[in-house]
This record gives C-alpha cells, sequence and structure tokens, in this order.
C-alpha cells in the first residue's frame, strides 16, 4: 500500500537526520521492482466470454429461417394462385360456344304465350 501520509515539515527533517543514507544497491533494487510492477499484465485465468457469440447465433438461425419461410410461403400462394387461374380458365371455356337456344327460347315463349 503506497498511500501518501500526511506529516509536518518538522517532522521530515527529524527522520532525514535520524535515517542513515540509502546505499546505492537498494535503490536499484527498488527501481527495478518498480519497473517489474509496471510491466506485470493482467493474465486472465479462464477465457473471456464474447458478447456478439449470441447475436451471431441469432443471424446464422434467423437469416435461413427467414428466407426458408419465405419460400415455403411463396410456393403456397403461387400454387393457390395456379388452382385460381385453371378455375378461371374452366369458367371461360364453358362461357364460350353456342348454346341451345331453343331450350332457352321455350322459357321466353312460355312466358309471353301466358
Amino acid at each position: 500500500c503506497s498511500r501518501p501520509l500526511h506529516v509536518s515539515s518538522a517532522a521530515s527533517l527529524s527522520s532525514s537526520k535520524t535515517e542513515p543514507q540509502r546505499s546505492s544497491s537498494t535503490d536499484d533494487r527498488r527501481a527495478r521492482e518498480e519497473e517489474e510492477a509496471e510491466d506485470a499484465e493482467y493474465i486472465p485465468k479462464k477465457k473471456a466470454k464474447n458478447p456478439m457469440v449470441k447475436i451471431g447465433y441469432a443471424w446464422m438461425i434467423g437469416l435461413p429461417t427467414g428466407i426458408i419461410s419465405f419460400i415455403l410461403a411463396k410456393r403456397e400462394v403461387d400454387k393457390n394462385r395456379l388452382k385460381q387461374l385453371k378455375i378461371r380458365q374452366r369458367m371461360q371455356s364453358s362461357n364460350e360456344g353456342d348454346y341451345e337456344g331453343s331450350r332457352y327460347r321455350r322459357h321466353t315463349e312460355v312466358n309471353l304465350d301466358q
């Protein structure tokens, strides 16, 4: 814990008088320890989790699912459209051509005679 202490100037003068001078080898050792402390890096013990992995999984699942569901829905719509087109063509082909006029004229003649 290298927290600076608040000491009066008188106390610092008296302590410097009583303390012996430090040797240069002690200063060198302390300087090396400080350099090692600065160079020390945090080494994690287990691998960190990437938060983008969940988003990646969502894209991996969501994109193909969306494309497949779109294709299936389109096929279903095309099938229904084809059914309706065939029904319309049958209706048009049944309406084309000559009708037996006598069948319809009988009803109109009967109605007029009455």
